[in-house]
């Protein structure tokens, strides 16, 4: 359920344009697509989700777009008045997190669906979440290369996700990355918080009764399951995000910046766009 939840929002946060604007219409279809790998469920269940599905994605056009638009404005407010100070990155990355928190709760109050799988359909979820897991750690280890060729990778992503949002990379940007990717902390935390988060979903969807109260604190809390090692190290790894972040703020150029700006309004037509779209609904 974690995992269909996140591609749904990731599909209403990340995708941009014309795909955007379908991608979003159609958000609650792709769940349900996603729903047949993990279990296979009857007509009347199939019909539950699906009205389900259908209000999450109305409630979230109507409530949550709007605050998105809005905190995207103020933040290209302050770009282009050149406002912007470096505690704005904590501030905007924690308001996003708030909406997201939202959406997790809201999610939550339907979390009840859950029993009405019957025992064989439990076990099949589970079989199934355990396999994605399996084959992401079998990705993880054919991909693993040396330190060297990984730190060149990241540098590559890095540098051409700027370039998605300024045009263009300068000298000065690019040794800034490197910088970045140095001293960005490593460590393979991931996976073995999502195969605890797995543990714990499981043995309270297989209890009888079922556990509720148990599955509404991993939808809604999640991250009470990382170990303190990964908390400190997700502690680091945003020290070290912000700094850069700042610091490619302060590198841009005037061309980078009108750039910069021009893409954000683009994200901003796009959102008036889906927002006026659902108004109705």
């Amino acid at each position: 359920m974690k995992r269909l939840l996140i591609t749904c929002i990731t599909i209403t946060l990340l995708l941009t344009g014309c795909t955007a604007q379908l991608g979003y219409r159609f958000a609650d279809t792709f769940v349900e697509w996603q729903l047949d790998d993990y279990v296979e469920l009857n007509d009347d269940q199939q019909q539950q989700v699906s009205t389900i599905i259908d209000e999450l994605h109305v409630w979230h056009a109507q409530n949550e777009l709007p605050k998105y638009r809005e905190e995207l404005a103020q933040l290209r407010t302050k770009i282009a008045e050149n406002t912007l100070v470096y505690d704005d990155i904590d501030r905007v990355e924690n308001k996003l997190w708030g909406f997201w928190a939202t959406v997790q709760q809201r999610v939550a109050e339907h979390a009840d669906l859950l029993q009405q799988l019957s025992v064989s359909q439990r076990e099949a979820l589970i079989d199934a979440m355990q396999s994605k897991l399996e084959e992401q750690r079998e990705e993880e280890q054919e991909e693993a290369q040396s330190e060297l060729l990984e730190q060149i990778d990241r540098v590559s992503r890095r540098e051409e996700r700027i370039k998605d949002w300024t045009g263009s990379i300068t000298e000065q940007q690019q040794t800034i990355v490197r910088q970045w990717v140095r001293e960005r902390p490593t460590g393979g935390y991931w996976l073995n918080y999502r195969a605890r988060w797995n543990d714990e979903f499981a043995d309270a969807l297989l209890s009888e009764p079922m556990d509720m109260d148990a599955i509404n604190a991993l939808i809604v809390e999640p991250r009470q399951l990382r170990s303190q090692a990964h908390k400190d190290y997700t502690e680091v790894r945003t020290a070290v995000r912000h700094k850069y972040l700042w610091k490619l703020h302060q590198s841009l150029t005037d061309q980078q910046r009108q750039r910069l700006l021009e893409k954000a309004d683009e994200y901003l037509a796009l959102l008036d766009d889906l927002i006026a779209d659902f108004a109705d609904k």
